[in-house]
């Protein structure tokens, strides 16, 4: 199949095979969202009614992700991603395309039919992965940041912001910049406070890193306040402070074990998770953007790293 009978596929509509419609939300919104609901309102009749069920809602489920969908067009987003993988922190130089591009399919997909998070999706994502990587090499570790990847570009075009066309201005900006410069300094902090206290050379070295790379991230957004016209602002968050504070008293209590230094760390990580996805709902010009979306999966990347760090001193312990 050539690419422009591909792409000419990825927009019939599967229900009605109708040209140009946006399969974002009805393939997988059947698959993921629809089928659940479906079969609890058949289960009163019993298998047979369950069954029946599940692929009604599977249609209802489709239509409703195809409404929600609509604002997405998936040739858009497969050319984008086809341009744009290589320059992503995860790529690995031996991987193709067609190893990336069913997860990002998967986290179009899913964002379109979940109501809430990428975290809260994922176990359900990654149930789906098996059934849908066509010749992807990758395991859904390996797959997983790009399906978030994925979503969260999603999540930004269907931000109310972007659909209105409006860009922020630039106050505004510089006020997100300043709010993601404070996280980058949270970080800077626990990550330093934390390696201060952890006995493992290799989780101590690991904790330095992260704390040179929030620094760095922090010296990025400095500079482009100033570039704006706008001050750093001095110091962290208030929630910040509580980390912080929280980090000695953890520690004290649980006599500074590596394990809890790791809880710690994965815990300020979701909090600055949850900052950098707040700016992307923005619409920041573009070059801020990238900034911002660069930024966000080192975030993302310093999170995944500690908890497969915690998981495995769990599992030793």
């Amino acid at each position: 199949m050539s690419l422009d009978e591909h792409d000419k596929n990825l927009n019939l509509d599967p229900i009605t095979d109708a040209p140009g419609a946006h399969p974002v939300g009805t393939g997988v919104g059947a698959a993921l969202g629809g089928a659940a609901a479906g079969a609890a309102a058949g289960a009163l009749g019993g298998p047979l009614g369950a069954a029946a069920g599940a692929v009604v809602g599977a249609v209802a489920g489709g239509l409703g992700g195809k409404a929600v969908a609509e604002a997405i067009n998936p040739t858009a987003e497969e050319a984008y991603w086809r341009e744009q993988y290589t320059r992503e922190p995860y790529y690995d130089a031996n991987r193709s395309y067609d190893d990336y591009a069913p997860a990002y399919r998967l986290g179009l997909y899913g964002r379109s039919n979940y109501i809430g998070t990428f975290d809260d999706a994922q176990s359900d994502l990654a149930v789906h992965w098996d059934s849908r990587k066509e010749r992807s090499t990758l395991s859904w570790p390996e797959a997983e940041a790009a399906s978030r990847a994925a979503w969260a570009r999603v999540d930004e075009q269907l931000s109310p912001r972007t659909l209105a066309g409006e860009i922020a201005d630039n106050d505004d900006v510089i006020d997100t910049l300043n709010e993601l410069l404070e996280s980058c300094r949270d970080g800077e902090y626990g990550f330093t406070e934390c390696a201060e206290h952890v006995k493992a050379q290799d989780i101590k070295t690991l904790l330095l890193r992260h704390a040179d790379e929030c620094r760095g991230a922090a010296a990025e957004l400095s500079a482009q306040i100033r570039q704006l016209g706008g001050e750093p602002e001095e110091g962290g968050t208030a929630s910040g402070a509580m980390h912080r504070g929280w980090v000695s008293v953890r520690g004290t209590l649980s006599g500074y074990t590596d394990l809890a230094m790791l809880d710690e760390c994965e815990r300020g990580e979701d909090a600055a998770k949850a900052r950098y996805r707040n700016a992307l709902k923005e619409n920041l010009p573009p070059a801020i953007r990238t900034l911002v979306e660069r930024q966000a999966q080192g975030v993302q990347r310093n999170h995944d790293q500690v908890k497969a760090l915690r998981d495995a001193l769990k599992t030793a312990s």
